[in-house]
């Protein structure tokens, strides 16, 4: 499934990466890559960005990046 639909406070596994590089790099460089468990904190509204933790790091993430990612639970 897609990170956007993933739910709430619940830890998931990254599978995959969004196609745009430089947004691939930049979550490489904090630590996200396929296999690391994150948990999605918080929503904003509809189409927005999603607030995401891994670990003590949290970080955010546009709407139309997070849908290229898949998850699993």
């Amino acid at each position: 499934m897609p990170l956007t639909l993933a739910p709430e406070r619940r830890s998931i596994r990254i599978e995959s990466l969004p196609a745009q590089r430089t947004i691939q790099q930049r979550l490489l460089a904090i630590g996200i890559k396929p296999g690391v468990r994150v948990e999605v904190l918080r929503r904003g509204k509809p189409g927005g960005i999603l607030h995401v933790a891994c670990g003590i790091m949290e970080f955010m993430i546009r709407h139309e990046d997070a849908a290229e990612m898949d998850v699993s639970v």
